[in-house]
């Protein structure tokens, strides 16, 4: 950092640093025996800022130093969003090893455990009679009437009931890979509520149009996948990315089992999920439009 002259006016000095900046010059204004000094950071810029003094000092209310202050408050604005979408998309690796996964993410991990648990006791082939699972069901009589008596968790519950051993992995590794993504960045709060919303508008409107006897996580891993790709292509900077690969994947897949060519499929908790999930995206993005900047 050098000094560049001195400025006898503490608001002359101020006006010429702010023309400095926002030309992309650093400064700095302290006050020192002849004035108030100015020091540039940048040694390549002093040059260029010693070149300007004089005709500042000749003419400093000129018009473009009198816009000055306006457009160096604009650029320090883009420096702050700058700084703040680069650390959003940086990952420090030191914290990301010295944190357990399980540690960062307990959520995500225990939709897998409680997964795990049920398709252990349920043997993949859970039955509407097995007491074991019963209270599992979205419903234990085909009526809402179990919810509306106070049994709210069979809103959520259906989610953790697997059919298959391929049903099960598939959408344990979907919960990993959607989860640890959005958990890490947003939150465990934050993600759960996401979890709960999704799990229960997935749920619900397969209930309305297959009746109870239904499970599985891939209503929210659809609703997850959704918030992702959408967020990402929303808001490039947020730090969430889904590859092309897997975007076509999820949605090949899903017409799939619309259509009929794989049977015994959830495809109204699909697009329940998937619909919220991008609802949610979008919904986040237009809140923060209508932030007042800071």
């Amino acid at each position: 950092m050098r000094q560049v002259g001195s400025i006898a006016k503490l608001d002359m000095a101020e006006r010429f640093a702010d023309y400095l900046r926002a030309g992309g010059i650093k400064c700095t204004v302290d006050a020192g025996a002849e004035g108030f000094r100015v020091w540039v950071h940048d040694d390549d810029r002093v040059a260029a800022a010693r070149e300007e003094l004089p005709r500042f000092l000749t003419e400093p209310d000129h018009q473009r130093y009198l816009d000055a202050g306006q457009l160096a408050k604009a650029r320090l604005r883009e420096e702050i969003g700058a700084q703040r979408a680069a650390r959003l998309r940086t990952v420090s690796l030191s914290d990301k090893w010295s944190r357990p996964t399980g540690e960062s993410c307990p959520l995500t991990f225990g939709l897998i455990a409680i997964s795990l648990v049920v398709a252990y006791f349920t043997g993949l082939d859970p039955q509407h009679d097995d007491p074991r699972v019963k209270w599992l069901w979205f419903s234990s009589d085909g009526t809402l009437q179990p919810i509306l008596h106070g049994e709210v968790w069979r809103l959520i519950s259906p989610v953790f009931l697997h059919f298959s051993q391929m049903h099960l992995v598939f959408n344990l590794i979907s919960t990993w890979q959607f989860g640890m993504q959005i958990e890490y960045r947003l939150g465990t709060p934050r993600f759960l509520g996401m979890v709960l919303v999704i799990a229960i508008l997935s749920n619900f409107g397969q209930f309305l149009a297959r009746g109870p006897w239904f499970g599985g996580m891939s209503g929210v891993v659809y609703g997850l996948f959704g918030y992702i790709w959408v967020k990402g292509k929303l808001v490039p900077d947020s730090g969430f990315n889904m590859p092309q690969q897997t975007v076509t994947l999820m949605l090949v897949w899903h017409v799939i089992c619309v259509l009929g060519v794989v049977s015994n499929i959830a495809n109204w908790a699909h697009g329940v999920g998937l619909v919220t999930g991008i609802v949610m995206a979008f919904s986040g993005s237009l809140l923060k439009r209508f932030e007042r900047p800071k």
